[in-house]
Parts: structure tokens; sequence; C-alpha cells
């Protein structure tokens, strides 16, 4: 069986595929998390109670309950799920036990074993790839984080459009955490509403931070000082960490930049959104932002923003201030004078 992420896991588990062993790798920790609850909630079902799921740590003595575990009779409906954390803990002589269970497994139970790491190279590993499926959560790419918004809105009762999905993905950016938090929000703010949709998105987070970093990068885009200004010291007084704000700016440099090289060469909006690898919803955005600067601008930003870091991690001079000098640097310095803040 390949590896495969969460949102194969979730195809396969409601086409009604189940392996007899399942192995959650990787440190992102929401990723595992949304893979722990939708392996319950196919193998155990909706109606799972203690004895659906036995929790095990193999740093600990649960580790001799792991094969009497999968052994035992299901004495209710579904299957038990043997979840096992630190599985580098496990010893040679068990895994060589679990080697020879996973050739004649029990149909009445599935082990779920959960790592921050695991060596392919191991012969222990590679049964676990061939005779179940490896669940890699390792940060995810921007294009696939509206995949993992659809499953998460699913456990929350919801289901959420394509282009609401891709809308708070490019809204708030690819930090599980931030994303998680803002769709407790929506889910609240929608309220018995099933379908969620862009304009639920836009109304339950406008005020929030990632709301105002997103209005900050389009207003440096802009080239609009006085704006980008005002939602950068917004942004800080708020608690926002500067070297987050520099990485985002930088991001939005680098899809900027990308515009700039297919400006005129491409008319098709899905064709250039792919490109430049964000939702064709703001493809637009994106190719007349870039029409604001020359590519030596552009490369000159990048050059700005590389001083800035350095700076906030070396200068004793506050970040605010470092960041308003990035900013004007890379728009013009026409206002400086009228919107520094006193």
């Amino acid at each position: 069986m390949a590896r495969m992420d969460v949102t194969i896991l979730d195809k396969e588990l409601r086409a009604g595929k189940i392996h007899p062993v399942y192995t959650i790798v990787g440190e992102e920790y929401h990723l595992v998390r949304t893979a722990v609850d939708i392996l319950k909630e196919k193998i155990c079902g909706s109606e799972r109670n203690e004895f659906s799921t036995i929790l095990l740590d193999a740093a600990s003595s649960d580790a001799s309950r792991i094969l009497p575990s999968l052994q035992t009779p299901s004495l209710l409906a579904g299957k038990i799920l043997v979840q096992v954390k630190n599985l580098h803990k496990l010893d040679k002589e068990l895994i060589e036990e679990l080697v020879s269970y996973l050739n004649d497994p029990c149909d009445s139970s599935v082990l779920l074993l959960i790592a921050e790491k695991l060596d392919g190279r191991t012969k222990f590993a590679q049964v676990l790839e061939k005779r179940g499926a490896i669940i890699e959560c390792k940060p995810l790419f921007d294009n696939k984080l509206p995949n993992w918004l659809n499953i998460e809105f699913k456990r929350h009762g919801r289901q959420i459009s394509q282009q609401a999905a891709s809308f708070l993905a490019d809204m708030v950016g690819n930090d599980l955490s931030q994303l998680s938090s803002a769709i407790e929000k929506i889910v609240l703010y929608v309220g018995d509403k099933k379908l969620v949709d862009v304009r639920d998105i836009e109304q339950s987070i406008t005020e929030t931070h990632q709301r105002t970093v997103f209005m900050m990068t389009d207003a440096v885009g802009e080239r609009s000082i006085s704006r980008a200004m005002a939602h950068l010291h917004n942004i800080i007084d708020n608690g926002g960490a500067p070297l987050l704000l520099l990485n985002i700016l930088t991001k939005h440099f680098r899809i900027l930049s990308k515009a700039k090289e297919i400006s005129g060469r491409m008319n098709n909006r899905a064709d250039i959104a792919r490109y430049i690898g964000v939702n064709p919803f703001f493809a637009q955005k994106y190719i007349s932002q870039a029409a604001n600067f020359s590519r030596a601008e552009l490369r000159r930003a990048f050059r700005i923003l590389h001083r800035c870091d350095r700076e906030i991690k070396s200068s004793r001079l506050p970040d605010e201030r470092l960041l308003e000098r990035a900013l004007i640097s890379i728009m013009g310095d026409r206002d400086r004078r009228a919107v520094l803040k006193n």
C-alpha cells in the first residue's frame, strides 16, 4: 500500500476500505488529530463508546497489552481500534510479534500506530506499508489546504464550498492552528446553517487578526502606504509577531514575482492561478498588484525583507519601526512623515 495523506485516507474510508493497520507519521499536530478522529469515526462508527477504542502507550507497561487487545473479539457492533502512541519505544521482541500478527490479522480489530518519525528502511516499516497504510502528517502545501478544510468542516457537521475553502485558506494562510481557530469561529457564526460560503467567512472573521494581515498585504501590493501602516500598527498593537508578518510579506512578494513573470503571456484565469499558486478567485488581484512594481523593484523588495529579518533578530530598535522602514522602502517614501506612528 502506498503512503498517503489525510485527504486520501478520508476518501478511502468513505469508500469503505479499511486496512488492518494504520501508521500515522509526522509532527503536524492538527493533521495527526484529523487522521485519528476520522479513523475513529469510520472504524468504530458514530455510536462508538468507551469499549470501541483502546488507548495504549508503547513507552509504558501498556506495550504488553497490544497483542491481547488486538486478538480479543469485539462484543459490540463495529471494530475495535487499538491506538498505540510512541511507536519508537516498541522493543524488538514485540515488533517481531506484531510482524507475525499482521500476516494473519484479526478481522474485528484495527491497529493504529502513532510516531513522529519512521525509518522506511526497516523490515517493520516495510511490513506496515505492505499490510496497511502509512499516513504522512507533514506540513501541507497551500493547494492541499482546501481539502483539509473540507474534512474539518465535515467533522463539525458542516459543508464548505470549494470557493469558500480556497478563500479561507488564502485569507488565513497555512498555519493549521490559526485555521482551526477560524473554523470554530465560523461554525459558531453560521449556527444551524449547513453550507458555509464566502460571505459567511467574510462576515465571521472580518475583524480577526488574520483578516487584518490579509488587508495589510493587499495594501502593500497596491502601494498604499497609509493603509499598509494603519493595518501594520493594528496587527502589532494586537500582539502580531513581527517575524511571522515578514514571512507572510515574503510569500506575498513571491506570488507577485510569479504573476509578473506571466503578465501578458497567460489570459486564462485558471491557468494563471495554477502557475502562481493561488485560488482563481484571487488571480486577477495578484496580476493587478504585480503591475504596480517593476521586476527590479520586486527583486529589491526581497532584499529589503531579508535585511529587515536580520535587523529584527539583532537590532535594538523597536520591531515596529523596522517593519515601517521596510514597507516604506518597498512602496516609496512620499508619505513617510505623514504615516509613521508617533
